[in-house]
């Protein structure tokens, strides 16, 4: 029979569940004629089957209790033992720069359209253009995924407001998100599990990767008396301060998240591009602190490269290299069984040039000889470098395959 071990649940094979049955028939007759052509050998390899079955769905009732080997509802019930939800996915969001008459409101909600895909973007808070006919706010995508905008596409005003001129993005939009595999819900998980604790930098990041829309999380923190670079301090952030940067997410949500987890007397530090928010405390209303944080710092992620075609390739390959490292860059790629590159790139992670093989390879091998002849990120056969306080930004408009 199966058996429980320190390992977890082990089946037994099916063959030796019909071995093992084959030998209690001989125990009872050595010359019994279990030949699989006869009812009884049919019958044995028929109770093998369902025996092995049997145990598969003991296994499964198993696993369903271990959050490393659960799947679909079942880890979704383990995951909020902790706190923890699996995300539904995320929208893009991206930057919009509006001109028009000063001291034009443009309210949340207001609605933009790309030129190009026909995306809606709705403004994340109400905007006031200022004494210059100039307002920037960011916009979030009406539809749940990573929708792309390359910049200068979003130029259609679909919610007219008297004084409002024009619109556009001057960069791409960040990415969002696809609901969460297991195997991502498992990161977020093991990510979030102090969530319902206080007084610690793994409630904050619980507390925030909760927030709805948000993609990407850090939270570096300086808890010497001193600003200057160290070993215990090495991105030189003031004395006694933490730095939560946050990608995703609206600013009010995010606000609130901090306030919920932040610790009396630590300063708020904002590494990254810098928002603040007044919160209410929603226990008690008369108390309301500014909360400061960031959002990440983007660096555009260029990629050129040439590939030699052998005479094999489609004629749509250059599309597909670049949907796949769109695909690569976001973490769907890969198997997530694999375990390699699941959540994409992170705040604060350098792109390495190495891998960057992976999702141009991925395409071209499945077709002839054909073979990367040049690669380069941001114009160098190297590392793209990432500070502490950002993230690498990607966008098909970015991507030049060039086949020869």
């Amino acid at each position: 029979m199966a058996s429980l071990t320190s390992t977890g649940y082990v089946l037994l094979p099916q063959n030796e569940w019909f071995a093992q049955e084959r030998q209690l028939y001989l125990d009872i007759d050595a010359r019994w004629n279990l030949d699989p052509s006869t009812p009884d050998g049919l019958k044995m390899a028929h109770d093998a089957e369902i025996f092995y079955s049997l145990d598969e769905t003991l296994q499964r009732a198993y696993n369903s209790k271990d959050p490393n080997k659960a799947k679909g509802l079942d880890l979704d019930i383990v995951c909020s033992l902790t706190g923890t939800t699996r995300s539904n996915g995320s929208r893009s969001s991206v930057m919009l720069i509006m001109t028009g008459t000063p001291m034009t409101v443009v309210p949340r909600g207001n609605r933009f359209e790309s030129s190009v895909t026909g995306s809606r973007w709705e403004t994340d808070q109400a905007i006031t253009i200022d004494s210059t006919g100039v307002a920037s706010v960011n916009a979030t995508c009406t539809i749940v995924g990573p929708t792309p905008a390359d910049q200068d596409t979003i130029t259609r005003i679909i919610d007219v407001i008297g004084g409002l001129a024009t619109v556009n993005n001057p960069s791409p939009a960040v990415a969002g998100t696809d609901a969460q595999r297991d195997e991502q819900l498992r990161v977020t998980r093991a990510a979030a599990v102090g969530r319902p604790g206080n007084n610690q930098l793994d409630s904050m990041i619980g507390e925030l990767f909760a927030v709805s829309g948000v993609r990407r999380v850090k939270v570096y923190e300086n808890d010497t008396g001193s600003g200057s670079v160290s070993p215990d301090n090495p991105h030189g952030l003031p004395p006694h301060s933490i730095a939560p940067i946050i990608d995703g997410g609206t600013n009010e949500d995010v606000a609130m998240a901090i306030y919920l987890k932040k610790n009396p007397g630590v300063l708020l530090f904002q590494a990254g591009q810098p928002f603040g928010v007044d919160v209410q405390s929603p226990r008690f209303p008369s108390n309301s602190k500014i909360i400061r944080a960031s959002r990440p710092s983007y660096v555009d992620a260029i990629v050129t490269l040439e590939v030699k075609d052998d005479g094999t390739l489609p004629a749509d390959v250059d599309q597909q290299i670049k949907d796949a490292v769109m695909e690569f860059a976001a973490g769907d790629l890969i198997p997530a069984d694999v375990g390699f590159k699941i959540s994409g790139f992170d705040i604060g992670e350098a792109v390495p040039y190495s891998t960057m093989f992976t999702p141009v390879n991925q395409v071209i091998g499945k077709f002839g000889n054909s073979y990367v002849t040049s690669l380069q990120l941001n114009g160098a056969s190297a590392n793209l470098p990432i500070a502490y306080n950002q993230m690498s930004r990607w966008s098909a408009a970015n991507i030049t395959v060039t086949i020869v």
